[in-house]
């Protein structure tokens, strides 16, 4: 079993601070209170990097984000999920694993698990925690976390539960995230017309039959991905789901 390389926490001295490592490994350090000083922080390398052993469930793996267009650690596959997620509801530009050491005014400490930065130039942290892991104290810890992040203006997000039927609406998307399947300004247009005089999967498909089979469905999906077709993710997708095109 290997050790964790972290970032080391500090004592808590009545104010929240935030610590990052540089691409170099060099700590940087400040004070969480208001939302210009919070515009430093831009991490380099992971504060915290967990080992591996025999036996371990936790998968460790990479996500590759569509919206940075790079690969994105993660520690288990409920992040692997998580991250999904994210990346199918926001504009993403840059995402950084385990970016930050968090250390709260009571002196307890928070290695959030993703930092993202979206096309608008919000930053976004993201926890990912299943409800059927949180321990003593974890509620909070994401409450101090979500009030540092209201301090200093960024999004927070907390994803503790992920259904079955979600996660498989994601990984259907998901296949087509890449920017390979990005249709033709022309072939996006003439989906889209096609989605609004016909308003399920179902009826969309049949509509968008060429000399070649299947030869749009890549593109759909791809729009369902970015969000320019919609419909609802909590529901079990069919050939009777209705679409919306934005």
């Amino acid at each position: 079993m290997s050790k964790y390389e972290t970032l080391r926490k500090t004592a808590g001295d009545g104010y929240d601070r935030i610590q990052w490592f540089d691409k170099k490994r060099a700590t940087h350090t400040i004070r969480a209170n208001d939302p210009v000083t919070a515009l430093s922080v831009m991490p380099g390398e992971r504060t915290r990097k967990p080992g591996k052993w025999v036996g371990q469930k936790p998968y460790h793996g990479h996500y590759w984000c569509a919206g940075s267009r790079s690969s994105v650690f993660h520690e288990s596959m409920a992040e692997y999920a998580g991250m999904m997620l994210i990346d199918h509801l926001y504009d993403i530009v840059r995402v950084d694993a385990q970016p930050m050491l968090m250390t709260f005014a009571d002196g307890t400490f928070h290695y959030p698990d993703y930092l993202a930065v979206e096309a608008s130039g919000t930053r976004h942290l993201v926890d990912i925690h299943p409800k059927a892991l949180m321990k003593e104290g974890n509620e909070l810890t994401f409450a101090n976390t979500a009030r540092v992040c209201e301090v200093i203006g960024w999004r927070y997000t907390l994803i503790d539960q992920l259904s079955d039927i979600v996660r498989m609406n994601l990984e259907m998307m998901g296949r087509y995230r890449h920017h390979r399947y990005t249709p033709t300004p022309d072939v996006e247009k003439h989906i889209l017309r096609q989605a609004k005089k016909n308003e399920t999967f179902d009826t969309l498909r049949r509509a968008l039959v060429t000399n070649k089979p299947g030869e749009l469905m890549p593109f759909v999906f791809h729009l369902m991905w970015r969000r320019e077709l919609t419909f609802d993710l909590t529901r079990r997708f069919t050939e009777h789901t209705p679409l919306t095109a934005a």
